[in-house]
């Protein structure tokens, strides 16, 4: 989601244009703007002032009138400099300061096609977008040579998001500005010469992220260079740096390497994935971790009270504190975390967000005890993230609840004896996000007890499959609820109607799995009297068997602002109603749809791929499809030739969640 000062723009991949841009206020965008094929989405941050060009602006844009005289350049050029006899002069007689201005506040498409017009707004449109503070290419893998362009000459960029597949090590040069202040390289296998290169050329990093891509060589080289010191130039270099993030895509273990690097003094924000793949592993952290880190996270094999222990004794001004564990079988309880090791995370008072969680299995040995443990010495939390606590019921819940009075963020999930009694509203009348996912007892009454709490924002009840109408009519009446996510309740069409003429500014709404609505409940949520229809941007009514090509139409003519949808085995979505949902917004000039997932659609046709060829579908960045579609021989076209015609969009065969965002795996461009 874009900030306050953030606009979400496309960038022209073919042009020369230098990425740059003028500082200015805030500025928001409430919908996309056209997008183009050929064009990358970037984000760009609008820096506040003192603007990166205000002390040159005197000297290279001065505040004074232009003259045509100034651009006298040939009759061929002055009569194409604008439409209209006098268009150039006109605009040559503009305070060039003004221009820029002008064209500062434009989308960088738009600031593209005015500086074609003229050479007055050529020269403003390349002042104006000089001054980039953030560019984010996660979802589009740019080239060594697209990316070069982007970046020429930008000296003002602070924050730098890329998905790495298609890049080497020769685009250190490149990525490495000066100004630098962040980086987050994304499914990255770069050598250490590529690091120590960073670590020479961004003096004023303070944060680095880094995502290897999914392959044995990547994985390998992760738990290698960790043990073997690659860090050390960049820690020698980057004398700022406070946050470190490393994630290796692996999921099997590669023995018993300890791969935890030397962690900084510098460093307050660390997290880890895996972190090691040996135990016990608090030994090897011990001579790692530095007395400065603020907030922790960790990967692991499995969550002891020897490693809970050891951060409570060695990291004393700990804030923010995120394990996760994932063990092969249920631990041994020596080597597995008990009440104990919660009791020793109550001796942390200044901790403000805690997650706690196992991805799969349970934490067996944790009762009510050891929460209300925790609860009575961690009263300061204001974030609760617990996965994995079966035997947990309501009294050590509630006891949480009770005693962090700042509580704004509660997170439970496979709660198997968490209920309705829990009592949400009373414990914390000031909670702003709830997430209750598969938590059996919990039912519609939850639900309706949560109507009181007015600010709540986010409201995450996946898996619930008790959740009913009623609670849906209740949950209508919040006036804040921006994100609700109901995957597989019990609701009906009913429900979806009363959703849709409440007063809810829903922008993310998830009802995968609800097999009991149809498309006629779509049209209710669309059509109501409600603001359902202006608000919603994310969409996701997947494995539905009664979402047809209705539906797709009703989404296509009421929600112009739609972003991401997700069809994802919807087994009666044909061609036709696909061609009306790519038509959206042809008589406008604008389609604000950015991601679509159709894994598994089996009534689209073998060519439906022609669907996506342009004009139709303009914008679109990610298209999912099943690996039926991937293997698919004989189509036209083929995904080789849809990715030339598009080489802006992402396709994904792997039947991922949209965007691949959590997922490592080879792009499909990568292996053309």
């Amino acid at each position: 989601m874009l900030g306050p000062n953030r606009l979400d723009i496309e960038w022209p991949a073919c042009r020369r244009l230098t990425p740059r841009c003028c500082s200015r206020t805030h500025v928001s965008v409430a919908s996309p703007r056209p997008p183009f094929a050929n064009r990358s989405p970037i984000q760009l941050e609008l820096a506040h002032a003192p603007s990166p060009r205000a002390k040159g602006m005197e000297d290279a844009t001065e505040k004074k009138p232009r003259t045509a005289d100034a651009d006298a350049g040939g009759d061929d050029r002055s009569r194409g400099e604008a439409s209209g006899s006098n268009g150039g002069s006109l605009v040559d007689k503009l305070p060039e300061a003004l221009l820029v201005e002008v064209l500062g506040r434009l989308e960088l498409d738009d600031a593209c096609s005015a500086a074609a017009s003229c050479r007055a707004l050529h020269a403003a449109a390349n002042a104006s977008i000089s001054a980039i503070t953030t560019i984010d290419l996660s979802a589009f893998a740019p080239s060594n040579a697209i990316l070069s362009r982007i970046l020429a000459g930008n000296d003002a960029i602070r924050s730098l998001s890329v998905n790495c597949i298609l890049l080497d090590d020769s685009v250190v040069s490149v990525i490495a500005k000066h100004s630098l202040r962040e980086l987050s390289l994304l499914k990255c296998s770069f050598t250490r010469r590529f690091y120590a290169g960073i670590g020479e050329r961004c003096p004023n990093l303070r944060s680095l992220k880094v995502e290897t891509e999914y392959s044995i060589d990547a994985v390998y080289f992760y738990y290698s260079y960790l043990s073997s010191g690659w860090l050390t130039p960049i820690f020698k270099g980057c004398c700022y740096l406070e946050v470190l993030s490393l994630k290796c895509a692996t999921m099997a273990p590669l023995g018993s390497c300890a791969a935890v690097p030397d962690v900084h003094s510098t460093i307050k924000v660390l997290l880890l994935q895996p972190a090691t793949d040996s135990l016990p592993i608090a030994k090897s952290l011990k001579r790692h971790f530095s007395n400065s880190l603020e907030s922790l996270s960790l990967v692991l094999d499995t969550i002891t009270d020897e490693l809970v222990a050891f951060i409570t004794g060695n990291v004393h001004n700990l804030v923010e504190l995120c394990l996760e564990d994932e063990p092969d079988s249920q631990p041994y309880l020596d080597e597995d975390l008990t009440n104990v090791g919660l009791q020793a995370l109550g001796l942390c008072y200044n901790l403000r967000h805690l997650s706690l969680t196992r991805r799969y299995g349970d934490f067996r040995r944790v009762n009510d005890f050891g929460i209300m443990m925790l609860a009575e010495g961690c009263k300061q939390l204001g974030t609760v993230r617990l996965a994995g606590f079966s035997k947990v019921s309501d009294a050590g819940y509630s006891s949480l609840l009770h005693s962090c009075k700042n509580l704004n963020k509660f997170e439970v999930s496979n709660g198997s004896c968490l209920s309705d009694l829990t009592c949400l509203n009373e414990a914390a009348p000031k909670i702003t996000e709830v997430r209750l996912l598969s938590c059996a007892l919990i039912t519609s009454e939850t639900a309706i007890s949560l109507a009181s709490c007015t600010n709540l924002k986010v409201l995450d009840l996946s898996g619930c499959k008790s959740i009913a109408d009623p609670g849906l009519v209740s949950i209508s009446h919040l006036p804040e609820l921006t994100l609700l996510d109901l995957a597989g309740a019990d609701i009906t069409d009913a429900g979806l109607s009363a959703l849709g003429n409440g007063r809810c500014p829903i922008s993310s709404l998830c009802l995968r799995g609800c097999r009991r609505i149809s498309s006629n409940g779509v049209a209710s949520l669309l059509c109501g009297t409600g603001i359902i229809n202006k608000t919603l941007v994310s969409f996701d009514i997947g494995n539905i068997p009664r979402i047809s090509g209705r539906a797709v139409t009703v989404i296509a003519k009421n929600c112009e602002q739609i972003s991401s949808l997700c069809l994802r085995n919807c087994l009666l979505i044909t061609d036709s109603s696909l061609e009306v949902l790519g038509s959206m917004g042809r008589d406008s000039g604008k389609s604000s749809l950015r991601m679509l997932d159709l894994a598994y659609c089996s009534r689209l046709s073998r060519n439906f791929l022609r669907l996506f060829d342009p004009p139709l579908f303009r914008g679109l960045r990610w298209l999912g499809v099943g690996k039926n579609v991937v293997e698919r021989r004989g189509c036209r076209p083929t995904i080789v030739q849809l990715l030339e015609r598009k080489p802006g969009l992402t396709i994904c065969g792997n039947a991922c969640e949209m965007g691949c965002r959590n997922t490592f795996h080879p792009d499909i461009r990568s292996l053309k």
